[in-house]
C-alpha cells in the first residue's frame, strides 16, 4: 500500500509540474531542474521503500542491505532537494 501511495504522489507531482509549465511557460532550465528533482526524489523513495522490505534477503545481509539503501536514499534525496532549491532560485530570479 505504501508503494502505491508513493507512486500516486509522484504521478500527481509530475502532472502538476507539466500543467504548470504549459500554463505559465517559465524558464526551460528551471523546468529541467524540477524534472531532475522529481527523478532523483523518485529514486530516493524507491531505495527507501526497498530498505523497509528486508525480509526478502535470505542470506542474513538484510540489515546491511537496508543500511546501504537508506544511505543511497539519503544521498539521492539531498541531491534532489539541491535541484529543487536551484530551480526555485532561478524562478524567483527570473521574476524580478
Amino acid at each position: 500500500m505504501l508503494n502505491w501511495g508513493f507512486g500516486i504522489v509522484m504521478a500527481i507531482q509530475f502532472i502538476f509540474l507539466v500543467v504548470l509549465w504549459t500554463n505559465r511557460k517559465f524558464d526551460v532550465r528551471s523546468f529541467v531542474y524540477l524534472l531532475i528533482y522529481l527523478v532523483l526524489f523518485a529514486f530516493a523513495g524507491y531505495h527507501l521503500l526497498i530498505s523497509m522490505n528486508t525480509f526478502e534477503y535470505p542470506t542474513g545481509m538484510g540489515s546491511e542491505k537496508a543500511s546501504f539503501n537508506i544511505a543511497i536514499a539519503g544521498i539521492l534525496w539531498t541531491l534532489s532537494i539541491l535541484f529543487l532549491l536551484l530551480s526555485i532560485f532561478r524562478l524567483v530570479r527570473t521574476r524580478n
